[in-house]
């Protein structure tokens, strides 16, 4: 009986860390998606803070928290360091993966690999 009670336990433990998981992907995605539509918007010259686009970052900021604040900050870091490195004559995993013919979209993909 007790292993049947350790099994129950182990099979919840091992659903939460799952449902977790799930949750972090979709929450990242969400992060993603919202990068690239800024992207987007910026290339096809659309008002930038718009009230749709900012209801999009308060929807995202209420379901992820203020990590969501923290992860884009840091992606834009990131991004930043990878301009300065470029500017500078260094390759970086970004300019070796991608080559010269890399857009910004696919920048983004590659620096916000989903878990």
């Amino acid at each position: 009986m007790f292993t049947w009670f350790r099994h129950r336990a182990i099979d919840r433990e091992l659903t939460q860390i799952l449902d977790e998981h799930e949750r972090v992907r979709s929450d990242a995605s969400l992060i993603r998606d919202f990068l690239l539509q800024v992207l987007a918007d910026n290339r096809d010259g659309v008002e930038k803070f718009s009230d749709e686009a900012l209801a999009d970052a308060a929807a995202i900021i209420d379901q992820v928290g203020p990590g969501a604040f923290y992860w884009m900050t840091d992606i834009a870091a990131q991004m930043v360091v990878l301009s300065e490195a470029t500017l500078r004559g260094f390759s970086t995993n970004v300019s070796v993966e991608l080559g010269a013919s890399a857009d910004a979209d696919s920048i983004v993909e590659l620096v916000v690999r989903l878990p």
